[in-house]
């Protein structure tokens, strides 16, 4: 089991631009997935047919959810339903975790 404890901030490596995201843990149960955004960087509006939490590690971005724009920052933690609208842009270099609930 300590094999497959990760160090999230070691996982960090902004891009110049672009998204770059990296799996975590990918199982039966959740998929796990780090996010890094450049300052600037824009995410459409989408959905997801999964549940799905989104823990903020590093930056300030704009998370659209639903019809509302939050700004979130580092240590901000919630919860997305499944088919909710949301988009991202990145104010800062933005990194988060966003863990979806499989079945």
């Amino acid at each position: 089991m300590s094999d497959d404890i990760k160090n999230i901030l070691g996982m960090i490596d902004m891009p110049k631009e672009g998204i770059l995201s990296i799996s975590v843990v990918d199982n039966e149960f959740f998929k796990t997935v780090l996010f890094m955004m450049p300052a600037g960087q824009y995410l459409s509006p989408h959905t997801s047919t999964m549940p799905a939490t989104v823990a903020v590690a590093k930056g300030l971005a704009d998370f659209t959810l639903g019809e509302d724009v939050h700004e979130v920052k580092p240590g901000d933690y919630f919860f997305m339903p499944p088919n909710f609208n949301h988009a991202i842009k990145a104010k800062e270099d933005f990194v988060f975790l966003l863990t979806l609930r499989k079945g």
